[in-house]
Parts: C-alpha cells; structure tokens; sequence
C-alpha cells in the first residue's frame, strides 16, 4: 500500500517538473525574440482561459447583424501587439509594413461565407511570411523578431481578412438576427493562430539567421 503511494507521488512530482521544465523552455525562447513573461503566459495560457469562459463583447448592431469581438481571438492579440509597439520593441515602420504585406496576402487568401464567417485558405503561408518580415526587419536586433513577426501576422490577418471585409459582412442580412463574432474561434482562429505559429517560426529561424552574422 506504502508503495503504490510513494510510486504516486514520484509520478505526479515528475510530471510536475517535467511540465515546469516545458514551460521555464517555452518562455525562455520567447523571451529571447522580444516577449515580455507577461506576454508569453496571457498568449499561451490567458487566452485560452478567456475563450473557455469570457463571452464575445457586442460592438455594433447593423439591422439584423450582430457584430462583436473574441477576447481570446481578437482583444487579446490587439492588446499585445498595441504594448510592443508602444515599448519600441516592434518599431512602428517596421510593422507597418508587415501588416500591410501580410494584409494584402490574407485578402487574397481569404472568403466571407455567409453563414460561417471569414475563412482563410492558408494561414501558414501568412504566418511564414510574418516570420520572414521580422527577421528581415529586425535589423539584426534579434529581440525585435518575435513582436515584429507577431504584429505583422495578427494584425495583417485582422486587417487583410476582416476589416477589409466588413462591407461583405455588414451587408449580410438574413431573416433573423445573425451573431458575427471577430476572432469568433478564440484560441482556433486565424488571427490568434498564425500570430504564435509566426512567433514559432521566428524562434526556430532565427539561429539559422544569426549563422549570417559569421564570426565577431
């Protein structure tokens, strides 16, 4: 009986400093392109927390459509990137043009149907774009990868495939009252998603980018 207790506990202290050795790792190498801790738990795990239990906030009412924001899916994302590019870690310019890039490539790539909402085809695509722009708008300042990158690619998406599109979507009139939700699938949806994969891309890139550098 003794045993299967001490076998218990081994297990679950494993388990916990396995999980805390994951998380020291995850935010380690956020760190190192340009996140804040506070940055990197609200994107991993305070987002996911508010797509379990914040409801979409309504913003604008348009005859028979409804239309609000995703604090996981929209808010969030919005938040973050508006705090690196006050702190100077994602130079306003360098952004600018990110965004208006991978803007453009998410209009592209993007569909409103009625019923289902904005859809895009390809959100990888955005989100190595994103990396590739904040690599080579960094300037080698390799803190400015991850929120040049992240910007870029939640930003565009939120411009290219949503703003770009509120004509389509306002103009959507059914018979009954319609709730569209931006950033609507929370932690599964595009602006939210290809934001970290952008990041993710970033921080498995960047060495490779570094090695361009050559020997001080």
């Amino acid at each position: 009986m003794f045993g299967n207790q001490l076998d218990t506990l081994m297990f679950i202290g494993l388990t916990v400093f396995a999980l805390a050795f994951i998380l020291y790792v995850v935010i380690k190498a956020f760190q190192d392109i340009g996140f804040t801790v506070f940055e990197t738990l609200v994107l991993l795990f305070g987002s996911i927390v508010a797509f379990r239990f914040i409801p979409d906030i309504p913003i604008y009412w348009y005859e028979n459509t409804i239309l609000a924001i995703n604090v996981a899916g929209c808010l969030i994302p919005v938040v973050i990137s508006v705090r690196m590019v006050k702190s100077g870690r994602a130079p306003f310019m360098a952004c600018l043009i990110g965004v208006a890039v991978v803007a453009v490539i998410a209009y592209q790539l993007s569909e409103f149907i009625p019923g289902k909402g904005v859809l895009i085809s390809n959100i990888y695509l955005l989100s190595l774009v994103a990396a590739i722009i904040g690599i080579g708008l960094s300037k080698k300042i390799w803190k400015r990868v991850g929120p040049i990158s992240y910007v870029s690619s939640s930003m565009g998406i939120l411009v290219g495939a949503d703003m770009l599109r509120l004509n389509e979507i306002l103009a959507y009139q059914p018979p009954t009252p319609v709730y569209l939700s931006i950033g609507g699938a929370g932690v599964f949806d595009a602006i939210f998603v290809a934001g970290v994969i952008a990041v993710m891309l970033g921080i498995l890139t960047m060495p490779l980018a570094r090695m361009t550098e050559g020997p001080r």
